[in-house]
């Protein structure tokens, strides 16, 4: 079991629905014994209920069942509330459990009343709206390796898989994951099913319209802007580059010239593009990008660097890269290009800076240049939750730098 406990997509609002939701459900399994849950509870083959729509999904069946899904509503309701703020994110969270309720009483209809309960619906819509507005993201997660807890990132893309395939295999083992059925049977088992998926494709459906509607900013780095490679860039900024990368390279040669006169070609002029070498150099960049060749889109940026005087590639670009190397745990090469970025734009990004201090903290053990680097960031330009990243981050650093964490100087700080 991989349990998430946290996530470094960016927040834009304080969790106040997220921890609500969290006391109601606490709230409401304490106060409820568990012998009134039928009351309450989802009933399918009993008619329509709208009440139940709402109510079944503050009720869990034991304390596991209640953890697991306040674990899960903690680290995914962060980032959906954190994009639309308390109230969008309730009216989000009430609908997608009324919905996906409602789905389940009007096509299950059995003799034998099943009773259902719990937030796993919601949750796996949450997931979804996740995957769509944040997939590059990554979550902190917790596992158990024999009994020695391990934590690792793991991005929210391939988190979101790794939970569809497990309920997918889990649900056709036992019918139930994440959530619980009070009578099991077969017709059990498929409103099981029904529960989850119905909750992803509402919660993907939806997430997608509002991305459409521009009523959430994904700020370029949602599903559909990384499955058209334009990751931190427009649309019009990544179909011009997707027309660049069809223009003649500068170092574009069709035909080699022979070594000696009589050979085939000989006689043919080598072929040289009128590019500007500038808008040349930054069109290989994003044409490396698109096509995940990191390290030569790397060596495209340092050289470029030293041979064209005061190149620099864009702001989307610059994230472009710095992201690949993130992915491809290249934390020297990361944080290189992130110093470079923060010393050459003209209007740096704070969260690059929170991000360099991270890898030199956590990934390269360097405390005192990541405590250099976090000085430098300008007070009041952070909103709250950065502010709590750049103060936990300090927190670290020093504790190590306390520690006696060895850390040699060199010419690159």
């Amino acid at each position: 079991m991989i349990i998430p406990w946290g996530s470094d997509a960016p927040l834009y609002h304080r969790p106040v629905a997220t921890v609500a939701l969290i006391f109601s459900s606490v709230l409401s399994f304490v106060a409820f014994p568990a012998r009134d849950y039928e009351r309450w509870t989802l009933v399918l083959g009993a008619g329509i209920h709208p009440l139940e729509w709402l109510t079944n999904s503050f009720l869990h069946a034991g304390w596991g069942h209640l953890i697991g899904n306040m674990v899960f509503l903690w680290t995914f309701g962060l980032i959906v509330e954190g994009k639309l703020g308390w109230w969008a994110f309730l009216l989000v969270y009430l609908g997608l459990g009324a919905v996906e309720s409602a789905t389940l009483q009007l096509l299950i209809h059995t003799e034998t009343p099943i009773f259902m309960l719990g937030t796993s619906g919601i949750i796996f819509g949450l997931l979804a709206m996740c995957l769509v507005w944040a997939p590059r993201n990554d979550v902190v997660c917790i596992t158990w390796f024999r009994f020695t807890p391990v934590v690792f990132e793991l991005s929210i893309l391939w988190f979101v898989a790794f939970y569809i395939v497990l309920d997918i295999v889990a649900a056709s083992l036992t019918g139930a994951v994440m959530a619980t059925v009070l009578e099991r049977s077969r017709t059990a088992i498929v409103a099981m099913a029904l529960d989850h998926s119905s909750g992803a494709v509402l919660g993907f459906v939806l997430a997608a319209v509002l991305l459409k509607l521009n009523l959430v900013d994904c700020e370029n780095w949602d599903l559909f802007a990384v499955l058209q490679g334009r990751t931190g860039r427009s649309k019009s900024r990544g179909k011009k580059a997707k027309v660049a990368s069809h223009r003649v390279s500068v170092e574009f040669d069709p035909v080699a010239p022979a070594k000696k006169h009589g050979k085939p070609g000989a006689n043919i002029p080598r072929v040289k593009s009128i590019e500007d070498p500038s808008a040349a150099a930054l069109r290989t960049l994003r044409l490396h990008l698109e096509q995940g060749e990191t390290e030569a889109a790397v060596a495209v940026f340092k050289r470029s660097s030293l041979k064209i005087a005061g190149w620099n590639p864009e702001e989307g670009d610059w994230l472009d890269l710095i992201q690949s190397l993130l992915d491809q745990n290249a934390w020297g090469d990361a944080a290189s290009i992130m110093l470079d970025y923060l010393k050459r734009s003209d209007r740096p990004s704070p969260r690059v800076r929170l991000k360099l201090a991270q890898v030199l903290i956590q990934k390269l053990a360097r405390p005192l240049q990541a405590l250099k680097v976090l000085e430098q960031i300008p007070e009041g330009v952070l909103s709250d939750t950065l502010e709590h990243s750049r103060r936990r981050l300090v927190q670290q650093a020093e504790h190590m730098r306390d520690e006696g964490e060895l850390e040699l100087q060199d010419e690159l700080w």
